[in-house]
């Protein structure tokens, strides 16, 4: 069953924490936008991510290829963050002090962004359908997508990818989008803190809410 639909609908990008200043000033930008953070540390797997620059949006419009998106989660706890801290499939191993969640609220990002769309599940499967119409979000699987524990079983072989349905913005999400940070621990937080301090804005902080953002 899909389950019911959150009556607020937040999206998840989760960076290296030296990524943040960048992003509360400037934005999100795809991977090879003109004004995108040449800094940028990249935590994912880069192998998939040269994929996903050949690997075509299944809906028109917007179309176009996921290299041209800004990729978000509709829940926490991402096959991705599980690879990273473990260094699993030849991934940077990475402390998950390290990682930060970008939070926004699809609303919002909907509202200021006017070239988007989501889907089903990991965007480069075969299977996974894409959506543009904000009536579709009922074809997430929304008790899968907030599930700690995701591995495929003989009973149900597409956990995995449904776990990770993504939404995708095209080329840049503006940083008044941002709603706010998920941190590791207090450490982490300090860092934020002061990075928020310093191009002062007022965006909250949260340290690991219900210990269900981390493994």
């Amino acid at each position: 069953m899909p389950g019911k639909l959150p009556e607020i609908i937040r999206v998840y990008r989760i960076v290296h924490i030296d990524n943040v200043e960048y992003l509360l000033t400037k934005g999100m930008f795809h991977r090879y936008h003109p004004k995108a953070d040449p800094d940028y540390i990249n935590i994912g797997d880069s192998n998939l991510i040269e994929q996903r620059n050949t690997y075509h949006v299944g809906i028109n419009p917007p179309n176009g290829l996921l290299g041209d998106y800004v990729p978000f989660y509709f829940g926490p706890l991402s096959p991705m963050l599980l690879n990273i801290s473990t260094g699993y499939r030849g991934i940077t191993k990475r402390s998950q002090s390290e990682i930060a969640y970008i939070v926004c609220n699809f609303n919002d990002v909907v509202a200021k962004c006017t070239t988007w769309c989501f889907t089903d599940g990991h965007a480069k499967n075969a299977i996974t359908c894409f959506y543009n119409q904000q009536s579709d979000l009922d074809k997430i699987d929304w008790n899968i997508v907030f599930e700690r524990f995701w591995k495929n079983t003989e009973e149900d072989y597409d956990k995995m990818r449904r776990k990770q349905a993504e939404f995708l913005v095209q080329h840049h999400v503006p940083a008044s989008c941002i709603a706010g940070i998920i941190v590791y621990n207090e450490q982490a937080k300090e860092i934020i803190d002061n990075i928020v301090c310093i191009v002062g804005l007022n965006i909250p902080i949260v340290i690991n809410p219900k210990s269900n953002y981390y493994y």
